[in-house]
């Protein structure tokens, strides 16, 4: 990884845990670009720090929550939430902490059921996602999942109609569109948006052709690596499938994926399918494409346009690389986002 590309990264917000599992655990490690990080939280509040005690160097994903604050395993030292702060000295109970006892604290906060995190104060605020407000909508939370590949690839993956046929043969069935139709890529600074229809074949979920035959499928892409894709059924209802990639190495060629599912009411009222069923059908799907991603050379998607061939149905995936350079290169303005 140039760089350029490490600098722009370490302004990115990325996901470092699910909100649910902190809460559930207790103290959680998380990785972005390679920097360990303990995740807590307290009173509906979550702090992401560096990940080792500033006395001994014990790891702090280890420790536990104490009245309120995270408690190291090691001596006992306590640390403030939100702030870091170190509290409390066992062996010195009478005097102040000394210098250089705070914890390092990341910028952070709680977005659609993830803790997000930047190694410095992010350039642009996270993507609106209005589904996640919307009472007529429920989510479950898939992952997260370590893979030996790049961001961009696993962005791109997402998004790639063509492979559908091919490698969700088992989760799909076998009748599945393979010809991508012509599409336009409507590009707005950072985020791309374009529109397919297509036939996943209608032998999935017990052959439910309501949700798995024909739909209509809305893409959405914010570089670097924020990512939905809205189905709308043709009988009614709406299914929204939600990937992230955080970057866990400094060479960027391992990614923590995270992956959310929502489905409206509708989605149950006509065609019958619940949460549970449209989350383990997502969940064999990404199942059947992590080992394409660890298998794809390069490990990352290559921002040189001419050392791979495409076709029209990768229309979006160029787009998508040119932003991306073009984040690198800093010739996209920035929107700084409140912390």
């Amino acid at each position: 990884m140039l760089a350029a590309e490490y600098e722009m990264l370490r302004h990115t917000w990325f996901p470092v845990a699910r909100v649910a599992d902190v809460d559930e655990t207790g103290p959680l490690s998380a990785n972005i670009l390679g920097e360990d990080l303990v995740v807590y939280r307290e009173a509906g509040v979550s702090t992401v720090a560096g990940a080792y005690c500033p006395h001994r160097g014990m790891d702090l994903t280890v420790g536990q929550m104490v009245k309120g604050e995270l408690e190291c395993p090691y001596h006992g030292w306590r640390f403030a939430p939100g702030s870091g702060a170190c509290t409390a000295v066992p062996s010195l109970p009478d005097r102040p902490a000394p210098p250089r006892s705070n914890l390092r604290v990341y910028p952070s906060r709680e977005a659609y059921g993830y803790v997000w995190a930047a190694l410095e104060t992010p350039d642009r605020d996270l993507p609106a996602m209005p589904e996640a407000s919307d009472p007529d909508w429920q989510f479950a939370h898939g992952g997260p999942t370590d893979l030996g590949c790049g961001l961009r690839q696993v962005t791109e993956n997402f998004r790639d109609m063509s492979h559908f046929a091919f490698v969700h043969r088992g989760s799909m069935g076998p009748n599945v569109q393979q010809v991508v139709d012509p599409y336009k890529v409507h590009r707005d600074g950072v985020e791309l948006r374009w529109t397919l229809d297509v036939d996943l074949g209608g032998t999935a979920m017990d052959g439910n052709e309501g949700v798995a035959g024909k739909q209509r499928f809305d893409f959405y892409l914010a570089a670097p690596m924020f990512a939905t894709v809205k189905a709308e059924f043709p009988e009614g209802g709406h299914s929204l499938v939600v990937q992230f990639a955080t970057p866990i190495t400094v060479d960027g060629e391992k990614v923590r994926h995270f992956w959310s599912i929502g489905i409206d009411s509708a989605v149950f009222e006509k065609h019958g399918a619940n949460m549970a069923e449209m989350r383990q059908w997502e969940q064999e799907i990404f199942d059947e494409d992590f080992p394409i991603m660890e298998r794809l050379r390069p490990r990352e998607a290559p921002l040189d346009l001419h050392s791979q061939a495409h076709t029209r149905s990768d229309k979006f995936s160029l787009e998508y690389r040119r932003i991306y350079q073009e984040l690198i290169d800093g010739r996209i303005a920035t929107a700084v986002s409140a912390t």
